[in-house]
């Protein structure tokens, strides 16, 4: 075993995850990934289906060695508009159709892929919930003297300087471009002076916890990759009520998928290894799931 773990940090490439960040790697199924599951992280695979809201059929699915699903959007999209066109045997077979995803798929690049597809989809950020007016209400429930801190839109941009005036008048100069691999995000970061924070009568205010001496407030400004910011947009759209309601079917359409092929068919954990041998068996198991949702249409059709 010491040899083979020997030839394997001899031989192995770091493994790069979806941010192109290094992963943990894994001596005996290298294609696999840490996944968190409902009982903590396991060593495995995803998988991953798309279906049809009318009958529930699946029409693209893949398993995936990985622990973070939305890096395999452009694929699945892929795939999904490949399997349209041999279906339906139409050059764009996605069309005035819309396509739901989970929040785990959102991210600029996820949208602008989608959009060079020319495919509409519905996919909501993290935080649609807490904006969601049904939940308005909640405010009655909390502390009404919580404090507001303030956040770089409360700052005025001084283009000229290139710097921003916090409400005390003080200013936060350009200081470092900084980029975050794990998130694939860069950008530039603004100091305010040292010492100015600590003295300043709105510090209560800027700070969650009290300023030492020398602390100084900073903010990060990403860079806009695109020309047009399609994640503010998909905010927009996701705050319209009528798009609400349209995501809030997402869950009757893909969950009953998942509950059926890992309950009803025992599929509740893959048994092989190596990624190409789990997902000939996963594509299986969707098969076998198709089927059972095609056989009572099909009875009734060619019923004597």
């Amino acid at each position: 075993m010491l040899k083979k773990i020997n030839q394997f940090l001899v031989t192995a490439k770091p493994k790069q995850g979806p941010s192109d960040q290094e992963v943990q790697s894994n001596i005996t199924n290298e294609e696999s990934a840490r996944i968190k599951g409902p009982h903590g992280y396991i060593q495995g695979y995803n998988g991953i289906a798309i279906a049809d809201s009318g009958s529930q059929v699946i029409v693209s699915a893949e398993a995936i060695g990985s622990g973070s699903e939305s890096g395999c959007f452009p694929e699945m999209l892929d795939n999904l508009e490949t399997n349209m066109k041999t279906v339906t045997r139409k050059k764009k077979p996605l069309k005035k159709t819309l396509v739901l995803g989970d929040t785990g798929y959102f991210s600029e690049e996820n949208l602008q892929e989608a959009k060079s597809h020319k495919i509409e989809v519905l996919i909501p950020d993290q935080q649609f919930r807490k904006r969601d007016p049904g939940f308005d209400d909640r405010q009655k429930y909390k502390d009404t003297n919580v404090k507001k801190y303030f956040s770089i839109d409360d700052f005025k941009y001084n283009k000229d300087n290139d710097c921003y005036i916090c409400l005390a008048g003080k200013t936060l100069a350009y200081k470092i471009d900084i980029e975050f691999k794990p998130q694939g995000t860069s950008g530039r970061q603004y100091r305010s002076k040292k010492s100015t924070c600590s003295v300043c009568p709105l510090k209560v205010q800027c700070f969650k916890r009290k300023p030492g001496k020398g602390e100084f407030r900073s903010s990060f400004i990403a860079y806009q990759k695109y020309e047009e910011n399609l994640s503010e947009k998909m905010r927009n759209k996701i705050d319209n009520p009528a798009y609400r309601e349209i995501y809030s079917r997402r869950m009757q359409i893909i969950e009953p998928v998942f509950a059926n092929i890992t309950y009803w068919k025992g599929m509740n954990r893959f048994t092989l290894r190596t990624q190409k041998k789990v997902n000939i068996q996963w594509l299986l198991y969707n098969t076998v799931h198709n089927m059972w949702k095609c056989m009572k249409p099909l009875s009734l059709q060619y019923a004597i």
